[in-house]
């Protein structure tokens, strides 16, 4: 079964994103930058879901953009998808051309989580075959 790892600081999607997704993958959800690289490493998900907003990423004075660079740098076959604020569509291109695999855009919903993990995961089967 494949493994997605989920770092999202909205405590309501993070919980839609788990109860859409728990049935036909493996999730688990980071609680911070450290401990998404952490599982990472360990668990080696196919898939990572993080949330462009997470406050964590701010604190630290890193970006989305820093982040999903040096995750693909170090991981270049784990697929993201990069989860947005519906205002935040401008940042589309942007996080395309650094490497996320895919969008999802809040609010987040159980049908919209399972089609982008579906196209973003069989896109990926599929690139294998």
């Amino acid at each position: 079964m494949n493994r997605i790892i989920i770092l999202n600081e909205e405590l309501e999607s993070q919980m839609r994103m788990y109860l859409a997704l728990s049935d036909r993958y493996r999730v688990d959800i980071a609680e911070d930058e450290a401990n998404l690289m952490r599982m990472i490493r360990r668990k080696k998900p196919k898939l990572v879901l993080i949330d462009a907003n997470f406050s964590g990423f701010n604190n630290n004075g890193k970006s989305i953009y820093k982040i999903i660079q040096k995750i693909k740098r170090k991981y270049q076959d784990l697929k993201i998808i990069t989860i947005l604020n519906g205002e935040d569509s401008r940042m589309l291109d942007r996080i395309h051309e650094i490497g996320s695999d895919g969008v999802l855009l809040r609010p987040v919903d159980e049908e919209s989580v399972t089609h982008s993990v579906s196209c973003v995961m069989n896109h990926f089967e599929s690139a294998l075959n």
